[in-house]
């Protein structure tokens, strides 16, 4: 068994997963690590790129793949029953990696059962869009539902962990898989660790009808976060008054969106809102 196995998986990026690739590659560690690639039912070039860059990689380095299902957990899955790491590191196709970040994870989880990088905005998008959109984890973890969460980009955890809570859940949807996982964890007495010589370089998502879908699929995620956890972690939905007045905030910011950062940061929050409406109504709970 090796300390540590790191996991890209990729979908139909082409045009971007080299650069992820390229950051691994230069990765170094004196520990016992190897690499396996996903290649998540493409349809682009993305399997023969993993190919090709697979006899690049500076440790053991395998290429699999995942058809049955596009989604990003059972993606994550695929890799990790094709590994047999003490540890797993697990990497976005869109994304890039410092230096010296597989040796920080590494060791970081020599001594926490799951952790996260510091997240960077700043290398991979432009100054307006970092600005107003690149906040989440960069000094610290954030939470969610009352608990330390690490979000996706960058999760990394202990095999055993993810053995024994059978890894993250694919029915949940993307957006909220992280914060299921770190319920999950806190019912076991397992707390993440943040990791800032780790620096995780991340892309935001561009367009408006990207940012508008992200934000309802991470809204409609979280609404069924809520039904299957709110009542044990005790939290509870704002009230009507509050969400109406969330509302009003977007709609009277309606005129002053000019620029494209603030325009996607709205858009991403209205999609948000509309998410978490449609959620509520699905789940049979109340998380406007």
């Amino acid at each position: 068994m090796t300390e540590l196995t790191v996991i890209l998986t990729a979908h139909n990026r082409a045009d971007l997963v080299e650069e992820m690739l390229a950051s691994l590659a230069e990765q170094e560690w004196d520990g016992d690590w190897d690499i396996v690639l996903v290649d998540n039912d493409s349809t682009d070039a993305t399997p023969e790129i993993l190919e090709r860059w697979a006899d690049k990689m500076p440790v053991p380095t395998h290429v699999v793949t995942a058809t049955e299902h596009h989604n990003l957990c059972y993606s994550r899955a695929a890799g990790v029953a094709a590994s047999d790491g003490d540890a797993i590191a697990f990497l976005d196709d869109d994304d890039m990696i410092a230096p010296g970040y597989v040796a920080a994870i590494a060791d970081a989880l020599r001594d926490h059962p799951f952790v996260g990088p510091s997240h960077d905005h700043t290398l991979l998008n432009d100054e307006v869009s970092a600005s107003y959109r690149g906040g989440f984890q960069t000094t610290e973890l954030g939470t969610a539902f009352g608990v330390e969460m690490v979000s996706g980009g960058g999760f990394s955890c202990r095999r055993q962990l993810w053995d024994d809570l059978g890894g993250q859940r694919a029915e949940i949807g993307y957006g909220a898989e992280d914060i299921d996982f770190a319920l999950r964890a806190a019912d076991r007495g397992a707390r993440p660790g943040f990791v800032p010589d780790a620096v995780y370089h991340v892309r935001l998502r561009t367009g408006a009808r990207t940012s508008f879908r992200q934000g309802r699929q991470f809204g409609a995620a979280r609404a069924m976060i809520h039904a299957l956890h709110g009542q044990a972690t005790g939290s509870r939905p704002e009230s009507v008054g509050r969400v109406l007045r969330r509302w009003a905030g977007l709609a009277l910011r309606l005129p002053n969106l000019r620029h494209e950062g603030p325009r996607l940061v709205w858009l991403w929050q209205l999609g948000r809102q509309i998410g978490q409406l449609q959620g509520s109504l699905t789940h049979r709970t109340w998380y406007p």
